[in-house]
This record gives C-alpha cells, sequence and structure tokens, in this order.
C-alpha cells in the first residue's frame, strides 16, 4: 500500500499508541514545520510540546517515531523506486 497521508496517520497512531484524531494533530504540526535538521528538530518538539500540552521526553519519542516512520518509506522508495506497493 503506497504511504500517503491517511495510511501516515494511522502507521502514526498505532505506534504512538494514540487514537486518529490525536494522530491527524500530530500530522497538522508535522506539516507546519520542516523537521530535518537540528534547528527544525528543536523547534518541531518545542511546536508539539507547546501544541499538544506534552512533556520534552514524550515530545522527542515522538519526533523519532515520526523519523523513523519517514526514513522507512523514503529507503524503500530508494530501493524500489518503480515498485508500485499497491
Amino acid at each position: 500500500m503506497k504511504m500517503n497521508k491517511t495510511e501516515f496517520i494511522k502507521v502514526l497512531s498505532e505506534r504512538l499508541n494514540v487514537d486518529e484524531d490525536y494522530a491527524r494533530k500530530i500530522n497538522d504540526i508535522l506539516e507546519d514545520n520542516f523537521f530535518i535538521g537540528k534547528k527544525n528538530k528543536t523547534k518541531l518538539v518545542n511546536d508539539l510540546i507547546i501544541r499538544l500540552s506534552i512533556s520534552e521526553d514524550k515530545a522527542n519519542e515522538m519526533y523519532e517515531s515520526i523519523i523513523s516512520i519517514i526514513g522507512t518509506e523514503i529507503k524503500e522508495k530508494i530501493k524500489h523506486p518503480f515498485r508500485s506497493k499497491d
């Protein structure tokens, strides 16, 4: 299956053990920020803390999960650029 926004939210929900509405809020925050780079990581983590009212540790865990999901998808696309996931 191709990773689109809906599928990303579903995977994020499962990985973080949260409901899909909460995962959508996380996705909205992610869409508002560029997430690659140390400065951007700090900004994204701070935004997660403020907008979701969570601890810094929890925000860092979320960030690592987000990067893991995205990294896996990018790696699969590089390894198999012409394979359809449908």
